[in-house]
């Protein structure tokens, strides 16, 4: 697989878990309005096991993100 299409991928799924992260940090502080968007779906309770369960593949992903980006920028720095 191509190494820009896995930072591509990373991105995504990335954006994706920050997304979910911060829901669910909204979740739990405003969860009437976070119940009434989801309709019933992400509770306070469930909202508060989400984000803390979330919180180790965001900074697994955070840091894989983090070194692809810097090794592309090596790498684009070495050979030009």
């Amino acid at each position: 697989m191509n190494q820009i299409k896995i930072i591509r991928y990373t991105h995504c799924i990335l954006t994706i878990f920050i997304i979910f992260y911060i829901v669910t940090g909204f979740g739990i502080s405003n969860y009437q309005l976070i119940e009434a968007i989801t309709f019933g779906l992400i509770t306070k309770p469930i909202a508060f096991q989400l984000h803390s369960i979330l919180i180790y593949p965001f900074a697994a992903l955070l840091f894989i993100h983090i070194l692809l980006t810097l090794r592309s920028k090596k790498g684009k720095n070495e050979n030009g």
